[in-house]
């Protein structure tokens, strides 16, 4: 329900914003021309396809792992065009040619505007479309069984054809009424509100059973937490959503407790970067000591935080897996966690650090199978986990595979 709501204030508000563009394009203008419009429509569809090639690259692999994130970012950026298409029309005061019939007419903002409308429509489509995948396949794969993507996609699409019309149709009696500045502004003010309104409940209603870096978090604090009382609890699925941030940055580390920000952790950082952010012996230190894991956890120097709390670094090696990005994950958790309540400062020495990275892998070591087996009785899918954004930087290859290579 709350999808078509969305959908129907999103249909309403694009008639506005296509007779905002359709001015811009100089309809209505007596001293525009065809070609000076169809320059304007070049221009504006050469940014689109800019964006839609920078943001594939930038956003491909990254849109599984914060589904809900990147679903309502998605509408926010669609209306933010919706609006810069609608006031385009009264961006007038700074002329950019009275010269030459070939340049597109109209003002230089009216045309920044216009541009940067198809660019952002153009990004909302690249990353709704990849979050809705995800968020399709989670809606076609009940608990015991695997539904039918197809059927969902066709029917999905169905129902936003019929909710699109209506509002379309609804639109056309409504649109000529809005002609003045004030009514143009309220309505799409209006519009915009329930759209985002709407699009944020439908994001929070979605119950996921895949892990992320914030559903994980949650889980694995209410688990430590609830051992001290002799009996280790992990949350169903929809406590957890409950609980999530849609809005929020992944690398961030939170207390569960306060909610507050202790710490900052990225995933897939090269050894390379490590050591511009770390000392040449703590990097030799952690590479010894993770010889055997499948990643190597390193402590950023206090003076390259920037941060409330540590910042932690971790790369990966040859062959990981999903799971070994949840124990990384996990692993830094546990050090931001014991470095909030120790409450260190940013002075603490290299074997502080290093001793409270190593016992930390040890609880790691001791815990995790334990937990993984409780995540699977309640019900969380552990195996289509994914806690990093894109792909690492660069992994740390085997002397084996050097040699072959």
């Amino acid at each position: 329900m709350y999808n078509d709501v969305q959908e129907f204030c999103s249909s309403l508000s694009g008639l506005l914003a296509s007779r905002g563009a359709l001015e811009g394009f100089g309809v209505g203008n007596a001293s525009a021309s065809a070609t000076q419009a169809l320059l304007l429509t070049v221009l504006k569809d050469v940014c689109s396809r800019f964006t839609t090639i920078i943001g594939a690259y930038y956003f491909g692999t990254s849109l599984y792992p914060e589904t809900k994130t990147f679903r309502f970012l998605a509408d926010v950026i669609n209306d933010t065009s919706i609006v810069l298409d609608t006031i385009s029309p009264y961006f007038t005061t700074i002329s950019i040619s009275k010269t030459s019939p070939y340049l597109p007419s109209g003002s230089t903002l009216q045309i920044v505007a216009l541009c940067m409308s198809g660019a952002m429509r153009s990004l909302c489509g690249l990353v709704a479309g990849g979050s809705k995948a995800a968020l399709t396949d989670h809606f076609a794969s009940p608990v015991n069984n695997k539904g039918d993507v197809g059927e969902l996609n066709a029917k999905s699409a169905s129902r936003s054809t019929v909710v699109a019309l209506t509002g379309v149709l609804l639109g056309t009696l409504l649109v000529p009424y809005i002609t003045t500045r004030t009514s143009t502004y309220t309505a799409l003010f209006v519009l915009v509100f329930g759209h985002l309104l709407a699009n944020y409940l439908a994001v929070r209603s979605v119950v996921l059973r895949s892990l992320n870096r914030q559903r994980s978090s949650i889980l694995w604090s209410t688990f430590r937490n609830s051992k001290a009382d002799g009996r280790p609890v992990v949350l169903i699925p929809r406590d957890v959503s409950n609980r999530e941030i849609i809005l929020d940055f992944p690398n961030s580390i939170r207390d569960a407790v306060t909610n507050k920000v202790i710490g900052h952790c990225s995933l897939g950082v090269s050894v390379q970067y490590a050591m511009t952010r770390c000392s040449t012996s703590h990097v030799l230190k952690m590479l010894q000591h993770f010889q055997e894991e499948p990643y190597v956890i390193f402590v950023a120097e206090p003076r390259t935080w920037g941060r409330r709390g540590p910042s932690i670094l971790v790369c990966f090696k040859e062959g990981y897996g999903s799971l070994d990005q949840l124990r990384a994950w996990l692993h830094a958790l546990e050090i931001a966690a014991i470095w909030s309540a120790r409450a260190m400062r940013a002075g603490a020495s290299a074997s502080e650090v290093e001793d409270m990275v190593l016992s930390t892998r040890e609880t790691l070591r001791k815990e995790f199978s334990r937990f993984l087996g409780c995540l699977k009785e309640t019900g969380w899918n552990v195996e289509e986990g994914a806690m990093m954004m894109g792909s690492p930087g660069s992994v740390i290859m085997s002397s084996e595979t050097k040699k072959n290579a």
